[in-house]
């Protein structure tokens, strides 16, 4: 089960390739212009609360792994911060090494003291540019997290 926080047209990739994995998928975005109903057919749930009300919903610790990126810093620190105390596996941050940092610094948290480690940027190094080129990075670093592997190519197998 993923959570993605935030519902802007760069989500509509991830979530569909989520589901397309067989993931059940959660939407939250609190703001009405964003995570429509329209533009998410194939999510399993949208939510509406603030990030901060996430732990009050009953699929909360119900997560295995969540893909935070509403490009609001202050949506993004208050889900981080939310989520430290969840149950996901693997916690993705959308945007560079600095907006983490200060994502990290409006939450009130230090790298060396969370309780679940933040991918951030999340993703793996693909080379892509694109939505759907970023989503399929995110997700190839969530399924290697949640399969316990360390990323490899095949062809580096032995």
């Amino acid at each position: 089960h993923i959570l993605i926080v935030g519902g802007g047209v760069d989500a509509r990739p991830l979530a569909e390739m989520a589901m397309a994995l067989c993931w059940e998928v959660t939407l939250c975005d609190p703001r009405p212009a964003n995570g429509r109903r329209e533009n998410f057919m194939t999510v399993n749930e949208i939510l509406r609360c603030e990030p901060n009300d996430l732990s009050d919903e009953p699929l909360f610790q119900h997560f295995d792994a969540a893909i935070v990126m509403t490009h609001n810093l202050r949506l993004d620190a208050d889900a981080i911060a939310v989520l430290q105390n969840s149950n996901v596996r693997y916690l993705g941050l959308l945007g560079p090494i600095i907006r983490k940092q200060r994502v990290l610094s409006l939450a009130k948290l230090s790298e060396d003291k969370l309780r679940i480690s933040i991918s951030g940027p999340a993703g793996l190094r693909l080379g892509g540019e694109l939505p759907e080129e970023i989503a399929l990075s995110i997700l190839a670093e969530c399924q290697s997290t949640m399969n316990g592997t360390e990323v490899t190519s095949l062809s580096d197998s032995k």
